[in-house]
C-alpha cells in the first residue's frame, strides 16, 4: 500500500484552507462561536461498512444523520421533537438505538429506529421524580456488539412496579426478559463476546469483591477484594475489569497500585482462574482503556494517560503503522485515533484534534483505492490559529505534594501580569483536567484572562496515593491546593493579585464558594455554575441510597455535623467580600436546588451582591445551546465589571445582539 500522504494530498490541501490562519489584531471571537452546538460528533461506521452514522443539530435540536457510502446519499434519520439526542449506537447495520434525557434529569429515554423503514420503537422513559415513578427505565450494561436484536440493561418495568432487574432489552418490540443477577449488592457487571454476565463487582461488609465465573452456568468466584476506603462512587479505585477477549476465556482487568502511582494490565484467565504476568505495566500516568480488534479477537494496543495526549503502547505492527501513517498526514500538532471501525476493518472514522482544535472528523476508506476525506468540523467557527495553547504546568503545594494542572494565557500576555481565573474542575475525586480544547476555558482567554486548572489533590490520573490523599479534604487539603495556585502564578509574575477569580461548576462551584469564603482576601470575585453549597444537604439520608454512598459519605466527604458544618460555604456567607455570580438547574438530581435557594437566602440576609441564573428546563450544566450562551454572556459581562484588566488590551465584552436571558 503506497503512504497515506501521497494517496490523500487533495485532503491536507482542503486542511489548508480550513485552518488558516487570522489576521493579526482581528475582530474579537464571538461568544455563540464557542458555545453553539456541535456540527457533527459521534460518528460512527455500520458494522458493514455501508453507511456513518452521526449527531447535528437541526433547527436547533441535536438529531441523528445517516450517510450512505455506496450512493453519496446524506440523510435525516431522527429528529425529537422534544429533546436533544445524548447519544446513539448501531445495532447490527440495519438498526440504530439513541437516547437522551429530558431536561437534565439524566435518565435516558431510549428509541431504536430501523434505517431502511425508518420505523420507530420506544424502548425505555426518562424518570422524572414525582412526574412518572412507574416509568420503564433502562441503564445500558452492555449494548451486545455481536447480539443485533438485544441490550443488556438494568432498569425498572412499569409491568413489575419498582422492582429493579437485570433484563436483556429487545431492540425490535422493546420486550424485557429478567436474566437475575440484580440486587442491592451487585453494582456492575461484564458480559463475554456471546452477552452472557461473566464478571460483577458486589459489596459485601467493608470490602467489594470483584467476583468471575467460567460459563454462564457455574457460580461466581471471589478473585480480588478492594476495602471500601479505597470504593469511590460504587467503583474500585484498586480493580477496574475492562472487557472480555472473544475467546470467552480472558478477561482485561486494569490493576492500579495501593501505594505507588501507576497501574498493570492483566488477561485474567476465567477458566483457570489465575492472574498470571501483567501484560502490560505504567510507573507513570495509568492506563485508561485497551484497544481491541472488531471481533476482540486481538489486544491491539493500550492507552495510558499524559499530560498531553495519551501515551500509547502498541501491540499490534499493522494498527500502529496505520496510526501513525494517519497522523503523519494531517498538520502537526493534532491528537489523531480511530474511533469507529467497520467489523471488517476497511473502513475507519479518524478523529482529530488538539487543546487549540475543537476536532475533525475523517473517514479512511481501504476497500480499493484508500481514500481519505474530511467528513466534518466539530466547530468550523472558530480558527485554530486564533486560540491559545494549553500548557502543563506543576508546582509545590504547601506540604510537598506535587501538583500538576494547565495554564492558558491571554494573547500579548508575556511580560505581563494578567488577570486570572483560578478554574478547577468537578468531580471532585478520580476526575481531572486533560489537554484537550475546552471552549469555556479558550473564550475566557480570547477576552484577556489567564486560567489556571490545577489537578488539586483527589484528582484521577495520577495513581491511587494522590487520589487518597483528597479524602475528607473538601475544604481542606484541596482547597489550599488550589490557594497554592494562585500563589504559584503570581510568584511567577503571571498573575495581577489584585484581579484573581475563582470560577467553576459542580465540585468546582463548591471550590468557587470555598475560596471567596474560607479564603476571601485571595479573590475579586467568583463563579459558582451548579455547585454545592451545603455538604449536609449531599451527605443527607437517602440522596442517593445504598451502603456504598453512605461509604462514600464517610470515607472521602466525612459525615461528622462538624466537619460537615466547618466544610459548608453556605454556613460563612457573612465573610464573603466580593460579587459572585451563580448558576443552578432546576431539574439538576446531584446538586438540587436548595444548595441554591438556601445559599440566595443568606446572601440576602448578609446584604452581598450577586447575581444568578435559574434555568427550569437544565440539571447539572446547561445542555441547550440558547440556556448555554445566555449564561455565558451573563458570565462574560459578570467578569467586564468586576475583573478589569489593565495590563492586557483587547478585554472586550461581545456585542449584546443575542438571546434575552431565559432565567428567572
Amino acid at each position: 500500500m503506497l503512504p497515506i500522504r501521497t494517496l490523500l494530498s487533495f485532503s491536507c490541501a482542503l486542511l489548508a484552507v480550513t485552518l488558516r490562519a487570522s489576521e493579526p489584531g482581528g475582530p474579537l471571537i464571538p461568544l455563540e462561536d464557542f458555545f453553539a452546538d456541535a456540527e457533527i460528533k459521534s460518528v460512527q461506521v455500520a458494522p458493514d461498512g455501508r453507511h456513518i452514522a452521526w449527531l447535528s443539530p437541526v433547527q436547533g435540536i441535536t438529531s441523528l444523520m445517516l450517510f450512505d457510502l455506496d450512493t453519496g446519499k446524506p440523510d435525516l434519520l431522527a429528529r425529537p421533537n422534544d429533546e436533544n439526542i445524548a447519544q446513539f449506537f448501531w445495532k447490527g447495520s440495519d438498526r440504530i438505538v439513541y437516547g437522551g434525557d429530558l431536561g437534565g434529569n439524566e435518565s435516558q429515554a431510549l428509541v431504536a429506529v430501523d434505517i431502511k423503514t425508518k420505523k420507530f420503537t420506544h424502548l425505555a422513559d426518562s424518570y422524572k421524580e414525582g412526574v412518572n415513578e412507574d416509568a420503564a427505565t433502562a441503564r445500558i450494561v452492555d449494548s451486545l456488539r455481536f447480539d443485533p436484536n438485544h441490550l443488556l440493561i438494568e432498569g425498572r418495568s412499569s409491568r413489575r412496579g419498582l422492582h429493579f432487574e437485570l433484563a436483556l432489552l429487545d431492540v425490535r418490540n422493546g420486550e424485557r426478559v429478567s436474566v437475575g443477577g440484580a440486587d442491592k449488592d451487585t453494582k456492575d457487571w461484564v458480559t463475554d463476546a456471546t452477552g452472557v454476565v461473566r464478571a460483577r463487582a458486589r459489596v459485601s461488609g467493608d470490602e467489594e469483591f470483584l467476583e468471575a465465573r467460567p460459563d454462564g452456568r457455574s457460580g461466581f468466584v471471589r478473585i480480588a477484594e478492594t476495602p471500601l476506603q479505597f470504593v469511590v462512587y460504587g467503583k474500585s479505585a484498586l480493580f477496574e475489569p475492562l472487557s472480555f477477549n472473544a475467546n470467552l476465556e480472558t478477561l482485561y482487568i486494569v490493576r492500579h497500585f495501593a501505594d505507588k502511582p501507576g497501574s498493570a494490565l492483566f488477561a485474567f484467565n476465567t477458566h483457570t482462574m489465575a492472574w498470571g504476568e501483567p501484560l502490560f505495566q505504567t510507573d507513570e500516568g495509568e492506563i485508561s482503556s485497551v484497544i481491541l480488534s472488531w471481533d476482540r479477537t486481538k489486544l491491539l494496543g493500550i492507552s495510558c494517560d499524559g499530560e498531553k495526549e495519551p501515551r500509547v503502547q502498541w501491540l499490534d505492527a499493522g494498527r500502529e503503522k496505520l496510526e501513525r501513517q494517519i497522523k503523519a498526514t494531517l498538520p502537526p500538532g493534532l491528537f489523531t485515533r480511530i474511533v469507529s471501525t467497520s467489523q471488517d476493518e476497511k473502513i475507519f472514522v479518524v478523529s482529530a484534534r488538539s487543546d487549540v482544535n475543537p476536532g475533525i472528523y475523517f473517514l479512511l476508506d481501504l476497500r480499493g483505492k484508500p481514500q481519505f476525506v474530511q467528513l466534518g468540523r466539530v466547530n468550523g467557527h472558530v480558527d485554530p490559529a486564533a486560540l491559545q495553547p494549553m500548557q502543563p504546568i506543576s508546582y509545590t503545594a504547601r506540604d510537598g505534594q506535587a501538583i500538576h494542572g494547565y495554564l492558558t494565557l491571554p494573547k500579548n500576555a508575556e511580560g505581563h501580569r494578567v488577570p486570572l481565573i483560578l478554574h478547577p474542575h468537578g468531580g471532585p475525586f478520580g476526575i481531572r483536567d486533560d489537554w484537550r480544547f475546552d471552549p469555556e476555558v479558550q473564550f475566557l482567554a480570547s477576552r484577556g484572562y489567564a486560567v489556571l486548572q490545577p489537578n488539586y489533590r483527589g484528582s484521577g490520573g495520577y495513581g491511587v496515593p494522590f487520589l487518597w490523599a483528597g479524602h475528607h479534604e473538601y475544604g481542606g487539603k484541596m482547597q489550599d491546593d488550589l490557594t497554592d495556585a494562585v500563589k504559584w502564578a503570581i510568584d511567577r509574575g503571571i498573575a495581577d493579585p489584585a484581579r484573581v477569580c475563582i470560577s467553576g461548576a459542580s465540585y468546582g462551584g463548591y471550590a468557587a464558594l470555598a475560596g471567596v469564603t474560607f479564603t476571601p482576601d485571595l479573590y475579586c470575585c467568583a463563579v459558582n455554575y451548579v455547585g454545592v453549597s451545603d455538604l449536609a444537604i449531599v451527605t443527607s439520608p437517602g440522596r442517593f441510597g445504598g451502603n456504598l454512598n453512605d461509604n462514600f459519605i464517610r470515607t472521602w466527604i466525612g459525615a461528622d455535623h462538624d466537619t460537615l458544618f466547618n466544610h459548608s460555604p453556605v454556613n460563612f456567607v457573612e465573610r464573603i467580600r466580593v460579587p459572585t455570580l451563580h448558576a443552578y438547574g432546576e431539574n439538576d438530581p446531584r446538586v438540587v436546588m436548595k444548595n441554591w435557594t438556601e445559599l440566595e437566602a443568606e446572601l440576602k440576609r448578609f446584604n452581598k451582591p450577586y447575581e444568578s441564573v435559574r434555568e427550569e428546563n437544565e440539571g447539572h450544566g446547561f445542555q441547550h445551546e440558547s440556556a448555554r450562551i445566555a449564561f455565558y454572556r451573563k458570565m462574560e459581562q459578570f467578569l467586564a465589571a468586576n475583573l478589569a484588566p489593565k495590563t492586557v488590551e483587547r478585554v472586550e465584552v461581545g456585542p449584546l445582539k443575542t438571546l434575552d436571558l431565559p432565567a428567572k
